[in-house]
């Protein structure tokens, strides 16, 4: 008499459970009932007696003696490779489970502003990449407000950059890191190039594109125009892409800010030089901003430990200093 169909939920109405999984794949190495028993830590009767249960539970017959030697037919041959790969995939779930408890696996986005992301993030980047490869990276950049608002809703996790002034100390932690230096940046070949250091004046006489209204870099230049008694430039275009400030550098005269990591990363590659001048253009510090309301991951908390050691080797000890508030 043929057995009927199994149904959509045939394991729960069989009652399978995991010990006749593993008995299964005991067959695989073992060819006896004894050895698989053995393997299992169980006695040859024990065995037997599951073996007897499965079959009767299922339905189905699913081996064949050969004289000691237990033969998977094939309805055995099926469930036996089924069952080696639940028990492969519970293992890999264990290790998976594992790299999460330990920091070694899961998602963290992080948010930073230009400068720090191309000196501190992107050195612990590749260590990252190096030494947990399943730590699955999110890398945002933006200005220092809108990654706080980012941090504050929850859409990252770790930001680098300036807090606000009216930050709240009971929302978020902040990690000082150090300054941010700007750089007065313009072709190769500008008028000003080869100047000793050019005044105020001399720079208004040049078209600007700097970042928009509104940011730190232009509100910090526009403070020191003003501080001198200085009137701005005349041809400001405000952009807060470097693609296009980078273009519109390379067919004019004009003049540009640019955080001194993004400054030194272009001027390696030749698109791009310094223009002396004697300008304080340092801008307020930044660090790590991370909510108090969420606590970190446990992969956000390697990341963090990378990213510190990354900003201690980029930043001089006397710039790093930790803030007054508490560490993560």
């Amino acid at each position: 008499m043929k057995p009927p169909h199994l149904s959509t939920s045939w394991f729960v109405g069989a009652r399978l459970k995991l010990r006749h999984l593993q008995l299964l794949a005991a067959f695989s190495r073992h060819s006896t009932l004894h050895d698989a028993a053995a393997h299992l830590g169980m006695s040859q009767p024990a065995a037997s007696k599951l073996l007897n249960d499965l079959e009767a539970l299922i339905g189905i017959v699913l081996f064949r003696h050969e004289g000691r030697r237990l033969v998977p037919n094939y309805f055995g041959e099926v469930l036996t490779r089924r069952a080696i790969t639940i028990l492969n995939e519970l293992d890999r779930t264990r290790e998976e489970l594992n790299a999460l408890l330990d920091g070694h696996a899961g998602r963290v986005c992080i948010g930073a502003i230009d400068g720090p992301a191309v000196d501190i993030l992107t050195r612990a980047i590749s260590v990252l990449q190096a030494d947990y490869p399943q730590i699955d990276l999110d890398i945002r950049t933006g200005s220092s407000a809108s990654l706080q608002q980012d941090l504050g809703l929850g859409h990252i996790e770790i930001m680098i950059g300036r807090p606000a002034g009216d930050m709240s100390d009971r929302q978020f932690r902040y990690e000082e890191i150090g300054h941010e230096p700007l750089m007065v940046m313009a072709r190769p070949g500008h008028p000003l190039a080869e100047a000793q250091a050019s005044s105020l004046a001399e720079l208004t006489r040049f078209p600007w594109i700097l970042q928009s209204r509104g940011s730190r870099s232009r509100q910090r230049f526009d403070a020191i125009f003003r501080d001198a008694g200085v009137s701005l430039p005349a041809r400001v275009v405000g952009s807060d892409s470097l693609v296009v400030t980078l273009a519109y550098l390379m067919r004019s005269d004009a003049l540009t800010v640019l955080s001194g990591p993004v400054a030194r990363q272009q001027m390696a590659t030749g698109q791009i030089v310094e223009i002396p001048n004697s300008l304080d253009l340092r801008l307020d510090p930044y660090g790590f901003l991370l909510s108090r309301e969420a606590l970190p991951s446990p992969a956000a908390v390697t990341v963090m430990a990378v990213l510190r050691d990354a900003s201690r080797k980029l930043v001089p000890p006397a710039l790093s200093a930790m803030s007054s508030n508490d560490r993560a």
